[in-house]
């Protein structure tokens, strides 16, 4: 390395050794006009887009517009479309025909699947399963200061160990969809990392904090673009200060500070590395017993530490409208959950509960993943009833207990007599019991499942048919989207008709279990006597009508968006978090 570099990384002008970069030009939007940290592993806002360039502004930059040039023959655009099928794509492909590949390059084609290719959705031999669900998203969101949602529901884990790592300003925060309940332009840290796991503090608006419905008012991550996550250098070094502050005072770590706020009010006149030994080590492991002492110290200590800061650093008001709030956010991808059987759901629910105390958490959001597939069988075989009534007891003729009617398996038959469809029965927490065992060869494959995306927003209509009142049920979009679902629509390869979905809206199929479970975890109202001589509560007005709604409290589950895509997807990227979504 030259002598230049080495003064690089001795720079007087920034702990963390990295490469800052200054002028207008690279400047983003909301800076502040001072050096800022560059990883090189992020896109610079200059070149973000949205969504790709429409192929025909390409096409027209690159052919049309150039100087003095002149077409000699058709257009891309011109040429005739030309339907090919996907079986001549696969002869093509097993003869290693490289000739007739290419050849193909020089007309536009549209694929087409041969009839003996596809089957009919409505082929009676086809067995569905959607039973394995998956979880492919996790964020977790403090309620209230300190490092709540970090923290485990244990009193001792002897095995509990995070690494905080102090040392990345230049980390974005980057989930495209969930719940923060603020805006979380310039105050997001990141902390550290763990398995498939990033740990995030978040200097949320105070208000934002003690005030529920401005929180819950705050748009959805997937509903607004927000701008730069990253706290300014300024910012950043005052979280650090403070955070090196927190560590210093737990006894079983080896962290001091000579000066809390550094040598001089101005923060570009000092290095932290001068006032503290934070950076001397990358990352500093925690035990449990150390992570509570720092939660606790967190929260008795910044009001404290804030009122003693310089003047100088509460100029802007940052500092002093701020809170530091935990945030973990997971991307979990193919981690099964909500497995078939009792005694597997009672130990998931034990380790969901030991994960984290949900008292002091404010937002949950996830993303299920259920995998839809499809086999085609050679014939059916009937389950003797006999065997349904001996594993299941009692069974139904609906999911729903408000309607439902037990069954006697020996008056209803396996198949509907006009129809020929499997009467379905189901157990007593609402699962399908199959009455029908699909049969096939040992080498038979999976179908590989296409949307018709001529047709999908049907999909999404409010109308449930199998919904018991056959009507459009009331909670199909909790009252998030009172407009019709937007449904964007993502061709693969040339099928053009066939493809990619994502809709910011669920399906209506599942708005009666939504229903089932914002009312089995809501608060009801309060029982108001008006004739009692005793004082209203808060919440009820003089004619003792609840000033809260129906429920008392805002809904406690938020259907938000859902997406279709192929298997394929998960392979082609190590982890969800690398997936990027393109709106359109």
């Amino acid at each position: 390395m030259s002598d230049p570099e080495d003064r690089l990384f001795d720079s007087d002008d920034d702990d963390l050794a990295t490469f800052t970069f200054q002028g207008a030009a690279a400047a983003r939007d909301g800076d502040q006009d001072e050096p800022r940290p560059f990883d090189l592993a992020d896109v610079p806002a200059s070149v973000e887009a949205e969504d790709a360039l429409p192929q025909s502004q390409i096409f027209e930059s690159l052919f049309m517009t150039q100087d003095g040039a002149r077409s000699t023959g058709r257009t891309w655009e011109q040429t005739k479309v030309q339907p090919i099928n996907l079986s001549a794509l696969a002869r093509t492909f097993k003869k290693g025909d490289k000739a007739a590949a290419i050849n193909l390059l020089h007309r536009r084609s549209l694929l087409r699947f041969d009839n003996d290719l596809c089957y009919d959705n409505e082929d009676q031999m086809l067995l569905w399963d959607a039973s394995n669900h998956f979880l492919d998203f996790c964020l977790i969101v403090g309620g209230s200061i300190g490092l709540h949602a970090l923290l485990p529901n244990k009193l001792v884990d002897h095995t509990f160990s995070i690494a905080l790592n102090l040392c990345l300003p230049s980390r974005l925060f980057c989930p495209k969809f969930g719940k923060l309940g603020f805006d979380p332009t310039g105050c997001m840290m990141a902390i550290g990392t763990g398995p498939a796991c990033q740990f995030w503090l978040a200097f949320c608006p105070q208000e934002n904090l003690d005030d529920l419905d401005i929180a819950n008012n705050v748009p959805l991550l997937s509903e607004r673009q927000h701008g730069d996550t990253r706290l300014s250098s300024s910012h950043f070094r005052m979280a650090v200060m403070f955070m090196a502050y927190a560590l210093s005072r737990i006894p079983n770590l080896p962290i001091y500070v000579m000066h809390h706020y550094g040598t001089d009010d101005d923060l570009s006149a000092w290095r932290i590395k001068d006032v503290s030994n934070i950076y001397s080590q990358a990352t500093w492991d925690l035990r449990l017993t150390d992570l509570q002492e720092l939660n606790n110290i967190i929260a008795s200590d910044w009001e404290q530490w804030v009122a003693d800061a310089p003047r100088s650093w509460k100029k802007d008001g940052w500092l002093l409208s701020r809170t530091p709030v935990a945030i973990t956010c997971r991307y979990g991808q193919n981690q099964p959950i909500a497995t078939a059987t009792d005694q597997a759901q009672v130990l998931e629910a034990k380790n969901w509960h030991a994960e984290r105390s949900y008292s002091n958490i404010r937002y949950i959001s996830v993303a299920i993943a259920t995998d839809v597939s499809c086999l085609r069988v050679k014939r059916w075989e009937e389950v003797p009833n006999e065997d349904i009534i001996l594993q299941h007891g009692v069974v139904y003729d609906s999911p729903d207990p408000d309607v439902r009617e037990e069954v006697d398996l020996d008056l209803l038959p396996h198949r509907d007599p006009h129809t020929t469809r499997e009467n379905n029965v189901y157990e007593e927490n609402g699962r399908r019991i199959p009455r029908l065992h699909g049969k096939s060869r040992r080498n038979t494959r999976p179908c590989g499942l296409l949307v018709n995306l001529e047709t999908i927003s049907e999909l999404f209509s409010s109308y449930i048919p199998d919904h018991p009142d056959a009507a459009t049920d009331e909670d199909a979009y909790a009252g998030e989207h009172t407009s019709t679902p937007s449904v964007s629509v993502y061709p693969q390869a040339f099928l053009r008709t066939m493809g990619h979905i994502q809709c910011d809206a669920v399906l209506p199929h599942f708005a009666p279990f939504i229903s089932d479970i914002r009312r089995a975890t809501s608060r009801r109202p309060r029982v108001v006597d008006l004739d009692d001589d005793q004082p209203l509560p808060d919440e009820y007005d003089v004619f003792g009508e609840s000033l809260d709604g129906t429920q008392g409290v805002p809904p406690v589950v938020i259907p938000s968006a859902c997406q279709f895509y192929n298997e394929l997807s998960h392979r082609i990227r190590p982890s969800a978090a690398l997936h990027v979504r393109v709106d359109r």
